[in-house]
């Protein structure tokens, strides 16, 4: 019998080459969380969230190498994965999907909004006609996997960007004390957790966003996705408890690939994210400025127009079109991918027969019903970018909690004992949990008494 070999993991220099699904995955939030929210909650409350922001961050990055861990050692996507959590059948799975339906829908309708309010600065015409040709035009490349050079274009702007923030961020920044000031937790007297739920469950990337990422490791080759699935012999499983001391050392050093690609990307969001703070809280606030309505771009354009006049507004409306653009796409993949998976393993539970079991009925399902008659209809209607996704932000921060006791069930119960996470690690994963949980708990609590 072959003996199933699991891929060395590439070392030295080499080891940059495989850094793509930490970057993609940053790229797939970088125009909400980023882009979109941060300037809104600097210009409302300054730096005096930055402690959110940061822990958010650290914790968010530790949740998705957890996630990643499952990835390189089993080898699968997470939601799989949670076909085998105890209790009734696929009940984590029906709580993943049915929120996410909404999410998904909301989302990709904000976003496209957001793109429209870009390509207007440039084209003669309305935002919401543009925001649906940008919608319908991502949706034609992902049916069509015609959308790498997009996804190229989008990297380079994004890189660009990061390095125009940093620089303006530099040229305007105040002083050192005022920011480091933000680092104590506090919240404003006038917080309002509907701004900041949704701002705190995209940053960096949202619940969502987390379970993609396993699917780019996977299909990026980590680990035990180093077994080519079109092999014969490696059409079954991968069994870890059949690894030898050979293959789990294999194993060990993907995981530290995984690890560096993650927090590579970690670092990355950091960086944009304390630029953009400072631009927001500098430029915007004081003239009263929050990016809204069909002029997000507009307001967020005024940053680098202050800095640079019409070269600089140019380069943002540029960036901000790609990152929107890019996020689109990126998206359509992700929830395109999940959502079907999801609705494959329901209906085999459901024991439904013939194409109500077939994973690619169910990704054209969604990618043209939910996620593009849906979501122009809904941005047709409600044609605010910011309101959609505060409301797709808030489900996002709720379903970590859920994201974050899954994955730690998931690595102790199904992963070998020198490849499960130390207790520290299992320490810092409740913490996040309960960090988000207590934000959620709050913000509800705020409902029901307002």
């Amino acid at each position: 019998m072959t003996v199933l070999e699991i891929a060395k993991a590439p070392t030295g220099i080499q080891r940059l080459k495989w850094i793509g699904p930490g970057i993609v995955w940053m790229i797939s939030a970088i125009a909400t969380g980023e882009l979109l929210f941060t300037p809104r909650i600097a210009s409302l409350y300054g730096y005096s969230l930055l402690w959110a922001m940061v822990i958010a961050i650290v914790l968010k990055a530790l949740v998705v190498r957890e996630i990643g861990r499952y990835a390189v050692v089993s080898g699968d996507s997470v939601l799989p994965g949670m076909h085998k959590m105890p209790g009734p059948s696929n009940w984590l799975i029906w709580f993943i999907i049915l929120p996410q339906i909404f999410v998904a829908a909301a989302t990709i309708a904000g976003m496209a909004g957001a793109t429209g309010t870009a390509i207007i600065l440039a084209l003669p015409g309305n935002f919401q006609v543009w925001a649906i040709a940008a919608l319908a035009v991502s949706l034609g490349l992902v049916l069509w996997g015609n959308y790498k050079a997009v996804e190229w274009a989008s990297i380079v702007m994004s890189l660009i960007i990061i390095t125009a923030l940093i620089i303006a961020a530099s040229i305007v920044f105040s002083g050192l004390g005022t920011l480091l000031a933000g680092l104590t937790p506090r919240l404003p007297g006038d917080v309002d957790y509907s701004e900041i739920l949704p701002w705190l469950g995209f940053i960096m990337s949202g619940a969502a966003g987390m379970l993609w990422y396993s699917y780019w490791l996977s299909e990026r080759g980590y680990g035990a996705a180093s077994i080519h699935p079109e092999n014969n012999e490696a059409s079954r499983p991968f069994d870890i408890s059949q690894a030898d001391n050979e293959q789990r050392k294999r194993l060990r050093d993907w995981l530290g690939i995984m690890t560096l690609s993650t927090f590579i990307a970690a670092g990355l969001v950091l960086i944009l994210l304390v630029a953009l703070l400072i631009l927001g809280t500098e430029l915007l606030k004081p003239e009263g400025l929050v990016p809204e309505g069909e002029k997000v771009t507009e307001v967020l354009s005024q940053m680098l127009e202050k800095m640079w006049g019409a070269p600089g507004r140019w380069l943002m409306i540029g960036a901000a079109f790609f990152a929107f653009w890019s996020t689109i796409i990126a998206n359509l993949d992700g929830w395109g991918r999940m959502l079907s998976q999801g609705t494959t393993l329901i209906a085999k539970q459901l024991e439904w027969k013939g194409r109500w079991q077939s994973f690619r009925f169910y990704r054209y399902l969604y990618l043209l019903g939910l996620m593009g008659v849906i979501p122009a209809i809904l941005f047709w209607l409600i044609p605010e970018p910011m309101s959609l996704l505060r409301l797709a932000g808030i489900i996002e921060a709720v379903h970590i909690p859920l994201i974050v006791g899954s994955i730690l069930h998931l690595n102790h119960n199904h992963l070998p004992d020198d490849l499960k996470p130390s207790k520290t690690i299992t320490a810092l994963m409740l913490t996040a949990g309960l960090f988000f949980l207590s934000f959620a708990a709050y913000y509800l609590f705020d409902l029901i008494r307002g």
